[in-house]
């Protein structure tokens, strides 16, 4: 199925990183700059042994240690922080209209991304789409195969049989086929991680976005439908089967509910012309009364259903992202956002609410996280529990 599976192994080849030398740069990711005994003391490793890991680290340019001598008297320190040009991943993002592919480095940098039209979301045509832009951004040297972590696909649909079989939203009835995304993974010459949007949305938060410093939180995703991704003790919950998080099922689909989808048939019912996201960024909240409607009203219907959610699983907050325009997210987090959320009366503390950081490239990012986490970040040696399922 591979075309090339010694170019899908060269890099994670290479690397073969040890569960400690994850755990350090999970750490160096989110405490860095940050000094090596102050690791030791964190993980109960020896000092040698951190201290050998993280010449191994820098040696394949993943980190660097910068010298310190603010303020200090003898020998300078030398914090460890991340190397953000040490590797590179591609995210491949898209509706049933467009497709977003983006390169970015290890500080969250978008190097390189392009916004393509779709006929439809055929995975072999999605697969050519990113074969191509991995020649594009080699030809231009902004990554090799010998820094390229992998590709990334945030899919809107949840798992029946892993990556083999796929309950796709209606726009998507392409990736219902069965092993649809091995079309996808056979263009592609390096390996490939596929996850739920909602699900790697959350983990792009968690890496590059609001929740850095989060262990616990709750991911609104508000794409064609409405999904959600839960992040318990610094992991990404999946379930059984991949699908936890599926918050949507609280909204019926016979009936009004927060989601893409509803917004274009409600829109349309009153005469207005919308076919995917990107033509909402011309509509106006405080202009448009059927929009200021449907926020009002999508937002009435968050702020009930998520406070059941948030007593379930008690994160230090909840965060709205997803495919809306920043103006549309802001404005339905402000009718989240009341002194009433999460408020029975009772004095519980109540969950923090927030929106994405990342805007409009918050799904684009997420599905790149996919590599970088799988390959650099995820320590806990648990294949099965692991977000983003490797295809190849």
């Amino acid at each position: 199925m591979c075309r090339d599976s010694s170019g899908r192994k060269a890099l994670t080849a290479k690397l073969n990183l040890s569960a400690n030398e994850r755990r350090l740069i999970d750490l160096v990711w989110r405490r860095g700059p940050i000094a090596r005994t102050d690791l030791a003391g964190i993980t109960g490793l020896t000092g040698a042994s951190v201290t050998r890991m993280v010449r191994t680290l820098n040696d394949l340019g993943l980190v660097e240690e910068t010298v310190n001598r603010v303020g200090a008297r003898g020998q300078p320190t030398r914090p460890v922080h991340i190397n953000r040009s040490g590797a590179q991943a591609i995210g491949v993002y898209f509706s049933h209209r467009h497709a977003e592919i983006g390169l970015i480095d290890l500080g969250g940098t978008i190097l390189h991304a392009e916004t393509r039209v779709l006929e439809n979301a055929d995975p072999a045509a999605l697969g050519a789409l990113a074969a191509s832009f991995i020649a594009d951004v080699e030809a231009r040297g902004l990554t090799g195969r010998d820094r390229l972590l992998g590709v990334g696909v945030a899919v809107p649909a949840d798992f029946i049989d892993g990556v083999h079989q796929l309950h796709a939203h209606a726009y998507f009835p392409e990736l219902a086929r069965r092993d649809a995304l091995r079309d996808f993974a056979a263009a592609v010459p390096v390996p490939v991680y596929v996850e739920n949007d909602a699900a790697s949305a959350a983990l792009g938060e968690r890496i590059l976005g609001a929740a850095q410093n989060l262990d616990s939180f709750i991911f609104v995703h508000i794409g064609h439908g409405v999904g959600g991704g839960i992040m318990m003790d610094g992991r990404l919950i999946r379930g059984a089967r991949g699908n936890a998080g599926m918050i949507g099922i609280q909204f019926p689909n016979d009936r009004p509910r927060p989601s893409g989808q509803d917004l274009f048939a409600t829109l349309a019912r009153e005469g207005i012309a919308v076919d995917d996201f990107a033509d909402l960024e011309a509509l106006s909240v405080q202009s448009c009364a059927p929009l200021r409607a449907w926020i009002k009203r999508a937002g009435g219907q968050l702020r009930e259903q998520l406070g059941i959610t948030a007593r379930l699983f008690d994160p230090e907050a909840v965060l709205l992202g997803g495919r809306l325009p920043l103006p549309l997210l802001h404005a339905l987090l402000a009718e989240v956002n009341v002194p009433g959320f999460c408020d029975e009366g009772v004095g519980l503390p109540q969950p923090r609410v927030a929106g994405s950081m990342l805007g409009v490239r918050a799904g684009l990012v997420g599905a790149a996280s996919l590599p970088i986490y799988r390959v650099l970040l995820d320590w806990r040696e648990d294949e099965d529990a692991a977000p983003g399922l490797l295809l190849g």
